[in-house]
């Protein structure tokens, strides 16, 4: 046997090893834990768990790139069974061509200019222009990898009907992946706009519906949010969007929200803020707004934002650097008579009812925290629910990283 080959590949190991090392060297990486228990109090108490056990590794690829990943399984413990699953959290490769360019890919982090249409990790690509006076983007991503019930995209009618069953490894792949979804996403952020203090969000955001249906439902939006920070401790935020579902009847939907908060004189670092939401619904004119990320409006009704108006005001105080707390009242009802269901609900009155919660942070160490949280619905503040037993929901939450 030729013995060549195996002295130059004996002589090249250490060199590729030495280039390579001082990369692994600058390399970073740990491990999450995070451990949740909820207990839901409807009709009974249903108790249930869920432990998330990630692993992250961050790596330098020079002066102008950098890779993030983070992969890792979650088991939820319920009383209809476990679910155990695998899930690829968060993997990033961003490159800067030019100290204006940003071009990242992967499982990627996205929000929306209105913040209540779509925001999450989503997979794709995006590319960032930051010349100066204005943040120009653009991006396109797919749901149709991800794990369903984490990634919560709303649901059309050619999704599946079994949408919220647990996962079965016989049938993984009709239960374990999100809805399919193509986004492309424009949007511009202008910070100055107006006022210094002022910031200034713009997008345009299409969904393409790439389910099994017959009648697919395609959904295009227009986005747009304004902040505005005040002397004083004073914030102020408006938001509103319009979309256009095809088909759709040619009926546009809309959404908008709006938000005060200011920061209460005194040495207690304290804030109080008030808001509302408001999303169409089925009507003579309008259609009910769908989102592509169905995100629950509050801590104990999980509804998402389609054809419902929350009127909120919470109050936040941090006491010490580690311990933190909120309190928190929204008040709910409804822009149509369809878009929110509830197996008490009865009657056209568009009153729901208060939902009031409570949470407290604490993090002795910057790498452990607890946090505690509970809410409670008060059916009888309203009309459409009177008859509803309480709804309640307390979580507990620890988080080690290491």
């Amino acid at each position: 046997m030729n013995s060549i080959p195996y002295r130059a590949l004996s002589l090249l190991l250490p060199v590729l090893s030495a280039l390579a090392f001082p990369a692994f060297l600058a390399a970073d990486f740990g491990v999450i834990l995070n451990e949740q228990f909820d207990a839901e109090l409807r009709d009974g108490e249903e108790l249930s768990s869920k432990t998330v056990l990630a692993p992250w590794f961050s790596l330098p690829l020079g002066d102008r790139a950098e890779l993030y990943l983070s992969a890792g399984g979650s088991v939820y413990y319920r009383e209809e069974g476990t679910d155990l699953f695998p899930e690829l959290f968060h993997l990033e490769i961003s490159l800067m061509p030019a100290s204006s360019l940003t071009l990242r890919a992967g499982r990627i982090d996205y929000q929306d200019p209105s913040l209540f249409t779509a925001k999450g990790r989503f997979d794709g690509l995006d590319l960032s222009w930051d010349p100066g006076p204005l943040r120009l983007s653009l991006g396109a991503y797919y749901t149709g990898f991800l794990y369903r019930n984490t990634a919560n995209i709303s649901v059309s009618p050619g999704d599946p009907a079994d949408y919220g069953t647990v996962l079965d490894y016989g049938d993984f792949a009709a239960t374990y992946f999100a809805p399919r979804r193509a986004l492309g996403a424009l949007q511009i952020e202008y910070p100055g706009f107006i006022v210094n203090r002022g910031t200034f969000h713009a997008g345009l955001l299409s969904q393409y519906d790439l389910s099994d249906a017959g009648e697919k439902l395609h959904t295009q939006y227009l986005l747009l949010r304004y902040a505005l920070s005040l002397p004083g401790g004073l914030d102020l935020g408006a938001a509103g969007a319009a979309s256009l579902r095809v088909p759709g009847g040619g009926k546009a939907a809309f959404a908008s929200s709006l938000e005060a908060g200011i920061l209460l004189p005194g040495g207690l670092q304290d804030r109080i803020s008030l808001g509302v939401r408001w999303a169409s619904g089925e009507g003579p004119s309008t259609a009910a707004y769908f989102p592509v990320v169905k995100e629950a409006q509050g801590r104990v009704i999980k509804s998402g934002f389609s054809g419902l108006m929350i009127v909120s005001a919470e109050y936040e105080a941090r006491f010490l650097s580690s311990l933190s707390a909120e309190l928190g009242g929204r008040y709910f009802l409804r822009t149509d008579s369809a878009s929110f269901t509830d197996p008490y609900l009865e009657g056209d009155s568009r009153l729901l009812g208060l939902e009031v919660s409570l949470s407290v942070l604490w993090a002795p160490f910057s790498d452990l925290s607890f946090s505690f949280g509970g809410g409670i619905f008060l059916p009888g503040t309203g009309e459409a629910l009177r008859e509803a037993p309480l709804y309640g929901q307390l979580t507990a939450v620890a988080i080690v990283s290491f």
